[in-house]
């Protein structure tokens, strides 16, 4: 299974879907992490793992519209969700799995929800939500 992880290592809110890739070592898990959107199109993938604005619980979400991508103002405003956005207009990308970290989570208990999420000791849920933004 590979996961791309996307975040800012350098900033707080951004960092804690690399800080738990860095961490988690999972049999036959592989975290590949990314430092632009352009890397979904290189790569296969099972999920995409970031952190994500709105949301109090670690969730799966299998539907792009759920996560509501931000008006842009400048290049710096390009993030994961928009390009997703983009890609599926275009037609570019299959249904796809997102695994959300709420920004501010305690890391410890993301680990272990996120371990046992993928080592099948807890099935991988798809909730219906509110659109969310990501970080």
């Amino acid at each position: 299974m590979k996961i791309l992880v996307f975040g800012n290592p350098y900033l707080k809110d951004d960092s804690l879907a690399v800080e738990i890739a860095k961490e988690l070592k999972i049999k036959d898990v592989e975290f590949k992490m990314c430092v632009s959107p352009e890397e979904i199109m290189q790569e296969k993938f099972d999920y995409i793992m970031d952190a994500v604005d709105g949301i109090d619980e670690i969730k799966v979400f299998d539907n792009l519209k759920l996560l509501n991508p931000h008006r842009m103002f400048s290049l710096h405003d390009f993030d994961v969700t928009f390009f997703l956005s983009l890609m599926e207009r275009f037609g570019k990308v299959e249904k796809m799995k997102i695994i959300g970290i709420p920004l501010g989570f305690d890391k410890e208990k993301a680990k272990k929800k996120i371990q046992s999420m993928l080592t099948g000791h807890s099935p991988i849920k798809l909730k219906k939500t509110k659109q969310l933004t990501n970080v």
